[in-house]
């Protein structure tokens, strides 16, 4: 399968293989499982919460 990403997604790409040292195909993977849980969640009527190292909490405001 061959896929074009937009320039942004291109970069992030990137960044993300020197920040994890996976594979481009490894990154995607996770990407793509990680985008249907969320959405699944979200489906479900969850929220998606991000705590910091001070315990404070963020809702991802996340368009799907």
């Amino acid at each position: 399968m061959n896929i074009a990403l937009v320039k942004e997604s291109a970069k992030a790409l990137v960044k993300l293989q020197g920040d994890t040292g996976l594979k481009k195909v490894d990154i995607v993977n996770r990407a793509i499982q990680l985008y249907e849980f969320i959405a699944g969640e979200l489906k479900d009527g969850r929220q998606v919460v991000v705590r910091g190292d001070d315990g404070q909490e963020v809702l991802v405001k996340i368009f799907m």
